[in-house]
């Protein structure tokens, strides 16, 4: 297998994984697929600013939103987020990443979680993970469309990606099944096995990735502790705003959401309150407290909301 290394411009400039998070998917544990049977995509933790868009219409994204069929999931920059599948398989977003959710059907009948979707990577960093669990309590078969590749995706560990220069998958464990327009099928099997298409060059063979590029690929769909971080069930909130003038606290409330920030508004007595809940830390709450400050030039707060 040839070995060679990713152009600098792509990915090589970008920030490598702590040692505790190179090989963390999500933001925990792996969790068991849950009891009931959830048919949509759930938000495990979200690194703000993030959307989901559908017929043309963005909705800021928090830890627990659900995201579905004919949905496009969004991220800034310096950003991510954590989605959970139904039967517990987990996918990790990069920064600037759009993934549209074309196809999702849940199948519970026969006592095991069986999982159908196609996913469009438009732009961005992907990385799937099926934890132990999930490989025993459900089925899954998920394609992922690049700019150039289908990913047949069936229990397995891998990381793809796609910009307007190339698209790459590499991957960790497990089996991916490319179909390319020039090479034919292709099969990823061996770990650390990456596959690269620039689309102004010939075509490649199958690669091998050097401990430098897997960190810096975990890396880039890694969420970044401390930097604005939900979860469900987060302590922490940051308080944009308290005012009398509930026109105020509106107009703030619908910038912050517009810019990816799913903020709420809270009536208390005379005051109208806009805030931003579930931040998994004092310090991911400071990190959105500023972001927002520099969005409203309105000194705000963060506060333990339980």
């Amino acid at each position: 297998m040839e070995q060679y290394p990713m152009d600098r411009r792509q990915l090589m400039g970008r920030g490598l994984a702590g040692a505790a998070g190179v090989l963390a998917v999500g933001t925990g544990a792996q969790a068991a697929a849950p009891a009931r049977t959830v048919r949509q995509y759930v938000v495990e933790a979200v690194q703000m600013p993030a959307w989901t868009e559908q017929d043309g219409r963005r909705h800021p994204l928090t830890a627990g939103d659900g995201v579905s069929n004919a949905q496009v999931v969004e991220t800034a920059a310096r950003a991510g987020l954590v989605l959970l599948m139904p039967e517990g398989s987990r996918i990790n977003l990069g920064e600037k990443t759009r993934l549209g959710i074309e196809r999702l059907m849940v199948d519970a009948d026969d006592g095991r979680i069986a999982v159908r979707s196609d996913l469009k990577l438009f732009d961005g960093f992907f990385r799937f993970a099926t934890s132990a669990v999930s490989r025993v309590v459900g089925r899954r078969d998920v394609n992922l469309s690049l700019r150039t590749i289908t990913a047949g995706i069936r229990g397995t560990d891998f990381w793809s990606m796609t910009d307007a220069v190339h698209d790459a998958v590499c991957l960790f464990e497990g089996r991916v099944d490319l179909a390319t327009p020039d090479q034919g099928a292709l099969t990823l099997a061996q770990p650390s096995a990456f596959w690269a298409r620039f689309f102004d060059q010939p075509a490649r063979p199958v690669g091998i990735a050097t401990p430098e590029q897997l960190a810096t690929f975990i890396g880039s769909s890694a969420l970044q502790p401390g930097t604005g971080v939900a979860v469900l069930g987060g302590a922490w909130q940051v308080t944009a705003l308290v005012s009398a003038d509930s026109r105020q606290a509106i107009g703030l409330a619908g910038r912050l959401r517009e810019a990816g920030y799913p903020a709420q508004l809270r009536s208390r007595g005379l005051n109208h309150d806009v805030y931003i809940a579930q931040l998994a830390t004092r310090e991911d709450a400071q990190a959105v407290l500023e972001q927002v400050q520099a969005l409203s030039g309105i000194p705000g707060s963060v506060v333990r909301s339980r």
